[in-house]
């Protein structure tokens, strides 16, 4: 009976939750899709409309680097590419009643004033290898470190070891000699 009433009772959540689910499916948050975030509307902090992502810069473990923005440009000409690292924007998912699941519209919200932005890197062959280059040189630095305190660690239980073990060699020495006498 006991039984029975429990199955009941997790199967109402269960299915409580599956259609909670399926309601906000459609505005899922933290979830974006790349395809929709090109050509996403980009906004300086004043609200200003100043450009369009034009492209998506991911890092060696498939995480945002940075976007790519076209800015300055007129009717598709002109203007220049800008990178904005992770850190320096928020996404903004835009409300459309006509949305669907595989439909939505984006908006970039830059954190920083329109003179702000014309002083970002430039997008091309120099910021590339240079970037490339950091990068590379951080992860040495980051296997060299992690390598320097694996070793570090080991060394340091190797000696609390040996440290335990001869502790405990003496503490069975003087129990033996309390046990002759």
């Amino acid at each position: 009976m006991m039984r029975t009433r429990l199955i009941k009772a997790m199967s109402t959540s269960l299915l409580a939750g599956s259609m909670a689910f399926s309601i906000s499916a459609n505005a899922a948050q933290g979830l974006y899709s790349s395809s929709d975030l090109m050509d996403a509307d980009v906004y300086d902090s004043n609200g200003e409309e100043i450009g369009e992502v034009e492209n998506i810069l991911m890092d060696d473990n498939m995480s945002l680097h940075s976007l790519v923005i076209k800015t300055g440009d007129v009717l598709g000409l002109g203007g220049r590419d800008v990178v904005a690292e992770r850190g320096t924007f928020t996404l903004r998912l835009e409300e459309n009643a006509d949305q669907e699941f595989d439909d939505h519209d984006y908006a970039v919200h830059m954190e920083a004033t329109g003179d702000e932005i014309k002083a970002l890197p430039e997008y091309d062959e120099s910021w590339w290898n240079q970037t490339s280059n950091s990068m590379r040189q951080a992860w040495e630095t980051t296997k060299e470190t992690s390598r320097s305190a694996w070793e570090d660690t080991k060394e340091a239980t190797s000696s609390a070891w040996q440290n335990v073990k001869q502790g405990a060699e003496r503490l069975s020495n003087d129990a033996e000699e309390e046990v002759e006498q």
